[in-house]
This record gives structure tokens, C-alpha cells and sequence, in this order.
């Protein structure tokens, strides 16, 4: 897979790229949810945010393409003595085994059709009254150099979230385009443009 050699190749070097510490949006938003939780993660690369969740005492799953990744999150859970399950997968081919009180994600960048693809699997995967939260880059993120991708068809505009989470059966909670200072290792540092979705699934919804 090319997407795991290019993320196995960034999470090869020493350290944690973005950081032991949490997403601070995701962090913020695990509020909303109920104690114990069941969570997915897509994307979730070294697993900071998963195991800060963990801490909490949510059942969290790890999912990426990058066995590297996955590896320095398991690493990062037995060091903050948590468990994280970790499950190695393509979004491209991925479908949930299961269902989750929610599935959570930061700067997940895909393009499309995967993007909505990938997405939709994800909400189809939570349960009536569940979540899914998201930030990502914006568009106008491409000309900042504090992280990101630098190809336009891998980052975010409102029209493009909003097409993918306003749906039917779905509340949403939060769509908003913003700025904020990111400081997660040495990947996110700076001032960045950001996409940011919150929504929630009925409750009448299975």
C-alpha cells in the first residue's frame, strides 16, 4: 500500500511526530461523551489522542495504515499503562466489524472518492446517539507551513464537510471553519486553518 509506506516512512524517525500529548479538539469534544465509551479512531497514526482516551477510561480502538504507527501506539499505551486496541487496515478496503458510541479523527486527509467513502462506512458504524468528531486542514492551510499536506485535493472546505455529514439521520452539532494554534510535536506547530464537524446520530437510528 502506498499510503502505509509513506506513513511508515514518517513514523520510522525517533520520537513521536505529533507528540505524546492529545489532539486538543478531540480532547476538549471526548466531553460529550458517556463514561466507558466504545471509540473508534481512524487514522490514529503513533496513537496519542487513543490513549489519552484510554486514560479516561473509554474502550478505544486504533486504526491505520501504518504498522509503524500502530506499533508506537501500543508502545505509548503500555507506557501511560492503558489499553488501546490497534487495528491495521486500508480505509480503502475497510469496513466496521462492529458498532461504536464514536468514531473520532484528526487530519485524516483523504481524497476523494475515498473521502466520503471512508467517512460514511464510519458513520454507518455508530451507534443511535452517538458521535463523530473531526478536525482537519482547511484549504486555505496550503500556503501555512505549520503541517499538513500541500495538495489541494487532500485538504478541507466547508461545502466538501458539509456534503459529507449533513445528512439524514444526523445532527450536526458543530461545522465550522477556524484558526488555531497547534502545537502537537514537531508535524503541527504554528497558527493552521482548520475544518472542524461534530455530529450526532439519532437516536432512533441503528
Amino acid at each position: 500500500m502506498a499510503i502505509q509506506k509513506m506513513w511508515n516512512e514518517k513514523f520510522s524517525r525517533d520520537g513521536y511526530l505529533y507528540g505524546k500529548k492529545p489532539n486538543a479538539f478531540l480532547a476538549k469534544q471526548s466531553e460529550l461523551l458517556d463514561p466507558q465509551s466504545d471509540i473508534l479512531m481512524l487514522g490514529e497514526g503513533e496513537g496519542r489522542t487513543a490513549v489519552y482516551l484510554a486514560s479516561l477510561g473509554h474502550d478505544v480502538a486504533a486504526l491505520d495504515a501504518s504498522d509503524i504507527g500502530l506499533d508506537k501506539c501500543r508502545a505509548l499505551a503500555v507506557e501511560m499503562d492503558v489499553e488501546v486496541m490497534t487495528i491495521h487496515a486500508d480505509l480503502e478496503v475497510w469496513s466496521s466489524e462492529r458498532s461504536y458510541d464514536a468514531v473520532m479523527t484528526s487530519f485524516l486527509h483523504l481524497s476523494e472518492p475515498l473521502r466520503s467513502i471512508a467517512f460514511r462506512a464510519s458513520l454507518e458504524s455508530i451507534r443511535g446517539g452517538g458521535y463523530f468528531i473531526g478536525e482537519f486542514f482547511a484549504l486555505e492551510q496550503l500556503s501555512r507551513d505549520s503541517g499538513g499536506p500541500k495538495m489541494a485535493e487532500l485538504l478541507y472546505t466547508m461545502d466538501s464537510v458539509t456534503e459529507i455529514f449533513d445528512r439524514d439521520g444526523f445532527k450536526v452539532i458543530l461545522l465550522e471553519q477556524c484558526e488555531d494554534y497547534l502545537d502537537e510535536g514537531s508535524g503541527h506547530q504554528g497558527d493552521a486553518v482548520l475544518v472542524r464537524v461534530i455530529v450526532q446520530k439519532s437516536e432512533e437510528e441503528t
